[in-house]
């Protein structure tokens, strides 16, 4: 074992060509063997971080990974440039899923949800695993995290709605009847779910004349019930609406794996964007937004990815990533150790890499992972 890891920190073996041979279910022994023998480098006397002194800050180790990303010689950007070749060459497919709810409605303030939508994202995400809730005010606060925000609220809530399974608006504000107006455009009603005062129900005002009206004929669901008015504040009997709420919601499980139409490499508003980042920070992180960036232009060429920021935001509210401040720089990583795509290229040591580039110039990076 010394004599491994002496190889191992001179450079003389390289972990990830060992664990080439690896398919995707091997992707969680290959990290752990990594952590196992750079673990054990510290019980034989060998320094944690290899040969390599470790930068400052974070923010110092971001300029060495992204020189390493670029340089055609380090084993990270060998492996990334396979992995983008196995990407443009073969078919991804979709391994498991999340359904992700997009709640709306008022807040109590700024940033704090409603009692009445605090109460349904503990009931959505109860009645089964795969539901996962986004708070629109999350992403923005993620977004601000990133220090990029500077897109118009309701263009990022139309992004939002176009990831999202389902919306869920509770009509308790005036801001949540002009999210209405926005969310009952035909491309997005077969998604919608409302939630009203029973009050109203029968009067022959616009928004049961209009946008109700247009959801009820797309047969999306209206549900009622005799709302209070601190029922923002206080908890009130929304838990009248939860039957039918539960019944709105249910997919039927997903069986086998699906067919990705949509080509990562655009980095749209569509899950399976969603889904790569998400595996993209598995392989990579503890990774930062801009290291994340020079992945992106090595796998996929110079372009703009401002799309990147917004699903960032998205996976974060989901629960799928976390974000750590680590001098004063934002760190993603993912919550699970499997991805939700199936890749034909060796991912195991590609993740290898990386987590080998981390330990010996950025062992910091995993102090709170």
């Amino acid at each position: 074992m010394q004599h491994l890891l002496t190889q191992l920190y001179d450079g003389i073996i390289d972990l990830p060509s060992i664990l080439f041979g690896f398919d995707q279910t091997g992707l969680r022994v290959a990290t752990h063997l990594v952590f196992l023998a750079f673990g054990d480098g510290v019980r034989f006397g060998f320094p944690p971080v290899g040969r390599k002194s470790e930068a400052a800050t974070i923010d110092a180790q971001v300029g060495i990974l992204k020189r390493d990303v670029q340089s055609g010689r380090s084993g990270t950007n060998i492996r990334l440039k396979k992995f983008g070749l196995a990407l443009a060459a073969s078919q991804l497919f979709l391994s498991r899923t999340n359904q992700l709810i997009f709640l709306c409605g008022a807040n109590r303030s700024a940033g704090l949800p409603s009692m009445r939508r605090e109460f349904l994202k503990g009931f959505i995400e109860k009645i089964s695993a795969d539901n996962r809730v986004v708070y629109a005010e999350a992403v923005f606060h993620e977004l601000q995290n990133i220090g990029r925000h500077h897109r118009n609220v309701l263009d990022l809530e139309h992004e939002i709605s176009d990831i999202a399974d389902k919306i869920v608006l509770v009509l308790e504000s005036a801001s949540a009847f002009c999210e209405l107006g926005a969310f009952a455009h035909p491309r997005l009603r077969s998604k919608l779910i409302v939630i009203n005062d029973s009050t109203f129900k029968n009067q022959p005002s616009f928004i049961n004349t209009g946008p109700i009206a247009a959801l009820k004929e797309e047969g999306s669901p209206v549900l009622w019930y005799p709302m209070q008015v601190d029922g923002v504040y206080k908890l009130d009997g929304i838990g009248a609406t939860l039957s039918d709420l539960e019944r709105a919601l249910y997919v039927n499980p997903m069986s086998g794996s699906i067919k990705v139409k949509d080509k990562v490499s655009e980095l749209s508003a569509n899950k399976a964007s969603l889904y790569f980042i998400h595996d993209l920070v598995l392989f990579t992180g503890p990774v930062t937004y801009d290291e994340l960036v020079a992945v992106l232009i090595e796998l996929f060429g110079p372009k703009p990815y401002d799309m990147l920021k917004r699903l960032l935001g998205i996976l974060r509210s989901a629960g799928l990533i976390s974000s750590d401040l680590i001098d004063g720089t934002w760190l993603y990583r993912t919550n699970s150790v499997d991805p939700y795509l199936e890749y034909q290229g060796q991912i195991a040591s590609l993740a290898a890499a990386f987590k080998i580039h981390h330990l010996k110039n950025s062992p910091k990076r995993f102090q709170l992972a």
